[in-house]
């Protein structure tokens, strides 16, 4: 995206340290560091305010608040700003998750998702396997008036909020 948009912004935060550390040298690899930045910060917790999107990759259900990170993202962007949330596709209910993409997202989500969200403060343990029923809820609970489904994979749900 930076390369394609050089005249735009793009800031990448995570609370990991080492990810962000990578992040930075993949910038330098690539000849994007300027119009990138990456720092250290919490999903309820970045700096900065008026962004026209905000992107969030495969965490939010790792997230132990991930209602906190969803006002956070309200307050954070433009009137007219959209939220990206890649997510896990996952059904609602257990019976349309028994298929071999679901069986191991329920796996890696025992081992890695729960316990990751369960070290945090609230400690929701959405894990991979929260369908996007569960994901709207969290959504709308941090302000989000209009949600939709706008893409899918056999392996992902790509979701874009509006306030």
């Amino acid at each position: 995206m930076a390369k394609a948009f050089p005249n735009s912004e793009f800031v990448g935060y995570d609370f990991h340290p080492g990810s962000i550390e990578q992040a930075r040298a993949h910038a330098a690899e690539h000849g994007v560091t300027a119009n990138t930045r990456f720092e250290v910060a919490a999903a309820k917790e970045y700096p900065g305010k008026d962004f026209d999107l905000v992107a969030f990759f495969d965490c939010l259900h790792d997230m132990g608040d991930p209602a906190g990170a969803a006002a956070h993202v309200r307050q954070s962007l433009k009137p007219d700003g959209a939220w990206m949330i890649v997510e896990p596709m996952a059904g609602d209910r257990l019976e349309d998750n028994l298929n071999p993409v679901g069986r191991i997202y329920y796996a890696g989500s025992t081992v890695f998702c729960v316990p990751t969200s369960l070290s945090q403060e609230v400690g929701a343990a959405l894990g991979a396997q929260a369908g996007e029923a569960k994901l709207r809820e969290v959504i709308g609970a941090g302000g989000f008036r209009s949600v939709r489904r706008a893409a899918e994979t056999p392996f992902n749900m790509i979701l874009e909020a509006r306030p």
